[in-house]
């Protein structure tokens, strides 16, 4: 037997045995919104081509506590990655994309995608400044009635509540939300 016949059996062999086939064919998929399964980050969705351009339509004009939560959502999205949570059984499917905001990381984003790929939501998450303990969320849904992805875009802020209480000193951190303001997306083509 040739030297590349043994070798592609052996890659067989091994793919069959492990899930490696998988994730190497993952590895070549390009990351972006219509292939967000393949995003091993949230950082790697945010660099992606068209990422900035779909925010920006489907946020619009609207502003948040500081500057324009386009600047917000881009900023909060942009820092720190999380991994993305697979949404099994929520409608089919989704993603959720956290992130934090680079050098500040008591700001953080999260993205909410449907099983389609299109944008469900998105979240910018604020804990305040120094001794204020007055958390927020601006959340921007395609449809603001919509109230799972509310309820789980507000489960992850509340859930950052506590992932921090371990990081930071108590003098940044609440321990509940006291502000929550739901707005609708302006662009729905994603």
């Amino acid at each position: 037997m040739s030297l590349a016949k043994s070798m592609s059996l052996s890659v067989v062999a091994l793919c069959l045995g492990t899930s490696w086939c998988s994730v190497a064919s993952a590895a070549v998929e390009p990351c972006a919104l219509k292939t967000a399964e393949f995003c091993r980050d949230t950082n790697q969705l945010v660099w992606s081509p068209g990422f900035d351009d779909a925010i920006k339509r489907f946020v619009g004009p609207h502003t948040g506590e500081f500057a324009t939560l386009q600047r917000q959502a881009l900023a909060s999205l942009g820092g720190p990655p999380g991994r993305p949570v697979e949404m099994l059984g929520y409608k089919s499917g989704g993603w959720l994309f956290p992130a934090c905001e680079a050098h500040d990381c008591p700001v953080k984003g999260a993205l909410l995608l449907n099983h389609d790929h299109s944008i469900r939501g998105l979240a910018v998450f604020d804990f305040g400044s120094k001794g204020e303990k007055n958390p927020r969320i601006d959340m921007i849904l395609k449809d603001p009635e919509d109230t799972k992805a509310r309820n789980i875009l507000t489960a992850w802020a509340n859930w950052a509540i506590a992932q921090d209480l371990f990081t930071y000193p108590s003098d940044y951190v609440a321990t509940q939300l006291t502000g929550v303001s739901v707005l609708p997306a302006q662009h729905l083509k994603d």
